[in-house]
């Protein structure tokens, strides 16, 4: 997958993350959603740019991973 689709798979996959944790964690009142939704959808991009052009997934897995330090 080339790294322009790569990304904005990463930014839709991101805008779907807000939306849910967004719609769960505030109460029904769309001013209210809106201070937590917009700023997340306007960092979304920059995260995502992080994520694919950055090596950011490389660099998350790496956290993850077990030390072989035996």
């Amino acid at each position: 997958m080339g790294h322009f689709r790569a990304f904005v798979v990463t930014l839709l996959a991101l805008d779907m993350v807000v939306f849910v944790v967004g719609a769960y964690l505030t109460p029904p009142d769309p001013f209210t959603q809106l201070l937590l939704i917009g700023p997340a959808l306007l960092l979304a991009p920059a995260v995502a740019w992080w994520l694919v052009y950055r090596d950011g997934f490389a660099q998350i897995q790496a956290l993850f991973e077990p030390d072989d330090e035996s």
